[in-house]
Parts: structure tokens; C-alpha cells; sequence
């Protein structure tokens, strides 16, 4: 069930990046189409991905994730937190702005900024803080806000964060 969800999620993911003309042109190129790739393996052996990954730091390998994947002209950038080891800054909105300079670092990493962010997935341990600390959020964003949701969770991956962003970034 949860391949399956999985599945379901990015099949979505990639229909909401694409057009139609795009999913045909991926279609017509896709090696499962013409039953072999251009190494001459099955569609089912394993390639070379077709992505690129990105890394901040050392932990992304001990925990097994890539801060960000660029796919296309898509960028997908991991939740990222804005509290330190020791769990420093201890305030959401401090945290809040660390975690968006750290996503700026990785923007700036692909030659772009916020302006070209068009999902936002914010999951804190207090949805009240958050919403007062929009304005900390704004100066980030500007006027142009990409479409967001925000989730309210019983704990992040450290104690001490409050706060965790991800966003998803159409590159031209």
C-alpha cells in the first residue's frame, strides 16, 4: 500500500509539472514505450536516475535523503529546519528564518530565488505561532506567495524543531 501511495503522489506530482504535450513528448521518449533504453537493458534494470541531487552537508548521507533534486525544469527542495544540534534558535520565528536562508542558499545553488517557487509544505509543532510569524514568511516571498499548505505534527526529526519547509521550484 505504501509503494502504491507512493506511486500515486508522484504520478500527480508529475502530471501537475507537465502539460499535456510534455506528458506525450515523456511518453514517446520513455524507454517502457520502446521496451528497451538506450544501453539496450530492459525498462525494469537499473539506470542511471534521471535526476540530479544536491547536497548541504554530511547528515544527508547518515539519515539517506538529498537537500534538494533537480528533475527537468522541476526543483524539489527537502524539508528543511532551522534549528542547530543543540536546538538553538529555540523560537519558531528565528527558526523559521534560518530555514528559509538555507533554502535560499540551495535557490541560489540552481541560479534562482523565491520568485520561482510554486509549492510550499510547512509542517510545525504549533500552527498558532505560524500563523503569527507570516509576516517573517512574506519578507521571503514578497507579494508573489506560491501555493502552501501547512500542517500541524505531533514532532519533527530533532525535539527541538518547530518548524520544517519544503518547496517545490519550476526552473526556466
Amino acid at each position: 500500500m505504501r509503494k502504491t501511495g507512493l506511486t500515486l503522489i508522484l504520478f500527480m506530482s508529475f502530471l501537475a509539472s507537465t502539460t499535456p504535450a510534455q506528458r506525450d513528448t515523456a511518453q514517446e521518449k520513455s524507454p517502457a514505450t520502446d521496451r528497451k533504453s538506450a544501453a539496450g537493458k530492459s525498462p525494469t534494470s537499473h539506470s542511471t536516475p534521471r535526476f540530479s541531487p544536491y547536497h548541504a552537508g554530511a547528515w544527508e548521507q547518515e539519515i539517506g535523503y538529498s537537500q534538494a533534486v533537480r528533475a527537468g525544469n522541476m526543483l524539489y527542495i527537502s524539508g528543511t529546519v532551522g534549528a542547530d544540534g543543540r536546538g538553538q534558535p529555540a523560537d519558531l520565528d528565528s527558526q523559521m528564518k534560518r530555514a528559509y536562508a538555507a533554502i535560499e542558499k540551495t535557490l541560489a545553488h540552481y541560479g534562482t530565488d523565491f520568485s520561482h517557487v510554486v509549492m510550499e509544505r510547512i509542517y510545525t509543532t504549533d500552527i498558532d505561532q505560524l500563523i503569527r510569524s507570516q509576516e517573517t514568511r512574506k519578507q521571503f516571498y514578497g507579494q508573489q506567495c506560491p501555493a502552501a499548505t501547512w500542517v500541524e505534527v505531533k514532532r519533527l526529526y530533532q525535539p527541538a524543531d518547530k518548524i520544517e519547509i519544503e518547496v517545490q521550484v519550476a526552473l526556466n
